[in-house]
């Protein structure tokens, strides 16, 4: 018969001393060193767990993570990033004490365990954050291992997800108007918060904690270090330009009043007290008559679909729809890759129509059958549109020589002819 070992750990209490804290046959006992010298408490621990079958220290759960924010093994981290794994990992362990009570020290956290959680999980949230969890609590227990005494890792052999993200929507038009009109109705800094949101593509805490030092009305440009990636773009800010809308409330702002901050409430409620701006937030929406989430299938939770981030993929779409090529977009938003900018870029209907009947029509049967999108024998920029400008039109047929659906020939050709009609 397999003879049960007792695991333990040491906990120091506010005055200094340290306590022992074990684990033995399903039960918890604890008990005061009376020292707060933690080498004669380990040689306390160890003496302790000697008749108990133990005598080895063991890492408890409860402790896993002090231990892991001192390990000199951890990756340094942004605080940020830090906070969103320190709550995986919590809410792990709370699992872990309800339905398995017997486990104490890390150690002890079996496959079958893991297997267990993993299932649960897996019913109430969606691939992206599964595979999120499991890379962290994976990491957390390879960085512990030497000092937990793993003899194996319950993680390795565990698979990652396919993706089966629901994506954030873009806003329409409307949607900005009746969002802007929304924010209005609760006072000025929550417009301009909305404003700044949509003509620059930034995330929340990056809107809500812009400085007038990264502001600059003279060259209209707002250059800024992202939060998120701050640690990644070697302190390189991306160069916003202020569209006029924008920079009309950012003027209006007497040069007098200007503090440190643009919007001075909502970066010192961001700062400290983070749910006053999700509440002013979901009041707006409502408001607004925007739903910000959804019904996936499957899943326990509604899952967000149109909330301010929302405002992020609605710049990249709406610019990108308007001819700006994705690197230009890319720079201005501060995305590490073009493939993340594509992740944000929403196609509208306009600019695919564009694209498709841009292409030559080939072979004869082609030739004689005009596409359903394009005017036959025509070239795109040059059909005449009532009630559109030259300049409207000279300004579209630049967008489509950006994207390289007309040669520099076609271009030159039509904006001769487009000219002469002025």
């Amino acid at each position: 018969m397999a003879r049960t070992r007792g695991t333990g750990n040491l906990q120091q209490e506010k005055n200094g001393t340290w306590t022992l804290r074990v684990g033995w046959k399903g039960r918890r006992l604890s008990r005061s060193t009376g020292t707060t010298d933690r080498a004669r408490a380990e040689k306390a621990l160890v003496k302790f767990l000697a008749p108990l079958g133990g005598g080895e220290r063991h890492l408890a759960l409860a402790d896993a993570w002090p231990e892991y924010i001192k390990s000199p093994n951890r990756r340094d981290q942004a605080p940020s990033t830090l906070n969103a794994k320190r709550n995986v990992y919590l809410a792990f362990a709370r699992w872990m004490t309800a339905a398995h009570p017997e486990i104490d020290a890390l150690k002890e956290v079996s496959r079958e365990a893991v297997a267990e959680y993993l299932a649960e999980l897996r019913s109430r949230v969606c691939a992206t954050t599964y595979n999120f969890r499991v890379c962290v609590l994976r990491e957390i227990f390879i960085c512990l291992a030497g000092r937990a005494g793993l003899e194996r890792d319950p993680w390795d052999g565990v698979s990652l997800l396919v993706g089966d993200g629901h994506s954030r929507r873009e806003f329409t038009v409307g949607e900005l108007m009746r969002l802007l009109a929304a924010a209005a109705r609760q006072g000025d800094e929550w417009k301009k918060l909305f404003v700044i949101g949509i003509y620059t593509g930034l995330r929340l805490g990056d809107c809500c904690c812009l400085k007038w030092r990264c502001v600059d009305l003279t060259r209209r440009v707002i250059q800024i270090i992202p939060s998120k990636t701050s640690r990644h773009s070697r302190g390189q800010p991306v160069t916003i330009p202020i569209h006029d809308v924008l920079f009309a409330a950012l003027a209006a702002v007497p040069e007098s009043s200007r503090g440190e901050w643009v919007l001075e409430r909502l970066s010192e409620w961001y700062r400290t007290s983070r749910g006053k701006v999700s509440y002013g937030l979901a009041r707006i929406f409502r408001l607004a008559g925007i739903s910000t989430s959804v019904r996936i299938e499957g899943r326990r939770r509604k899952t967000p679909e149109a909330t301010f981030h929302s405002l992020r993929h609605t710049f990249v779409s709406l610019a990108a729809n308007a001819g700006v090529p994705l690197p230009v977009v890319q720079a201005i938003v501060g995305h590490a890759t073009s493939a993340m900018t594509r992740h944000y870029y929403h196609e509208n209907e306009d600019a695919l129509r564009r694209a498709v009947s841009a292409l030559p029509s080939l072979g004869e049967e082609a030739a004689r059958t005009p596409s359903p999108f394009a005017p036959a024998a025509v070239p795109f920029a040059s059909v005449p549109s009532a009630g559109i400008s030259i300049e409207a039109r000279l300004k579209r047929l630049q967008r489509l020589s950006r994207q390289g659906l007309v040669t520099a020939a076609e271009f030159a050709e039509l904006r001769r002819k487009m000219l002469a009609m002025l």
